[in-house]
């Protein structure tokens, strides 16, 4: 009796040690899912997508797995990929509406790039920086008042919109945080060089001090999101007190030159405009065609911009450069 109720025993705490471990493992697994792999979403919390990707996984990818399309795509994504799209038909088909994936829409890949629609249009937006750069250079001599601080501004946009193509092409933890820390870069340097433009090119402190801070600010900001927690909420905070008090800046220093200078209305007309655009990215639906969605039409209403903004920064210049000669001339 002794020994069987030992035996009794023993198997117990086996199979009590192996259910704490099947918990664990669950556990593990939905810790992965919701903070490793971003937001869980209805799609991929979905006992259809789960069982089907552990099929797929398991009868065709092997520990050792490599590239499956290209250089960025492995055996995983691809079965993430092809179970999305089975679990879209079903949750269709049961009337429950299109469900996200890890926090996003599903998406057509074409060519590779996960997001075709929001990677090309940034792409426009970058091409529209780079030609209007080479516009500028072109029209305003280098010792024009401000030429390397707009020069430095494109560059910070072509670096936002090059990691912007990456991000949609292929969303990795990296591509995501550069994609993030770039547009930041951009909102916030608009600001800085709003101030610049206020206060004048000339070293002071008003602009020592704007430097410093913003510099600051920035290295801050990558700080927090890279080493402590990458926060969505407090990255779109962080976006939208910047971006709010950069348009003010810009429509402040508007008014306060709208009867100096006729060019002022182009700035004006820009900074409206980039404000009237972010709207798109309140609106949140299953993209038109798997294909383009409100993010996807916010980066393609971008793409026009600057070439009314270099507009103003090449007459901004040459205006002030014309003001210098008239000072000198008095």
């Amino acid at each position: 009796m002794g020994g069987r109720a030992s035996v009794t025993v023993s198997q117990h705490k086996s199979a009590l040690h192996k259910q704490v471990m099947h918990q664990d493992l669950f556990f593990v697994v939905f810790l992965i899912c919701c903070f490793g792999l971003g937001c869980c979403s209805s799609g991929d919390r979905s006992h259809w997508f789960q069982s089907c990707l552990a099929n797929c996984v398991e009868n065709n990818c092997t520990n050792t797995e490599g590239p499956a399309r290209g250089l960025i795509w492995t055996c995983s994504d691809d079965c993430k990929y092809e179970c999305m799209w089975s679990t879209v038909e079903t949750f269709v088909d049961n009337g429950m509406g299109v469900p996200q994936f890890y926090g996003k829409w599903p998406f057509v890949q074409w060519l590779g790039l996960q997001e075709p629609a929001s990677a090309i249009f940034s792409i426009l937006n970058l091409l529209g920086h780079v030609l209007m750069l080479r516009r500028f250079t072109s029209l305003v001599p280098r010792h024009a008042p401000l030429f390397w601080l707009w020069i430095t501004y494109s560059l910070v946009c072509i670096n936002a919109w090059l990691w912007s193509t990456v991000f949609h092409a292929k969303d990795t933890d990296l591509t995501e945080k550069l994609d993030y820390f770039c547009a930041f870069s951009m909102v916030l340097f608009s600001f800085y060089s709003a101030c610049i433009r206020f206060f004048g090119p000339q070293l002071s402190w008003p602009t020592v001090t704007i430097t410093l801070l913003c510099l600051g600010f920035m290295i801050y900001h990558i700080f927090y999101l890279s080493l402590v927690m990458f926060d969505y909420g407090y990255n779109m905070r962080a976006n939208i007190l910047v971006g709010a008090v950069n348009v003010t800046a810009w429509l402040a220093w508007c008014h306060q030159q709208r009867e100096r200078a006729a060019h002022v209305w182009k700035c004006a007309a820009t900074v409206v405009l980039v404000s009237v655009s972010v709207l798109l990215e309140t609106a949140d639906f299953p993209p038109l065609a798997w294909t383009l969605d409100a993010h996807a039409l916010w980066h393609l209403s971008t793409c026009p911009l600057p070439l009314l903004w270099y507009s103003f920064l090449i007459d901004d210049c040459l205006y002030q450069l014309s003001q210098k000669k008239l000072q000198k001339s008095v």
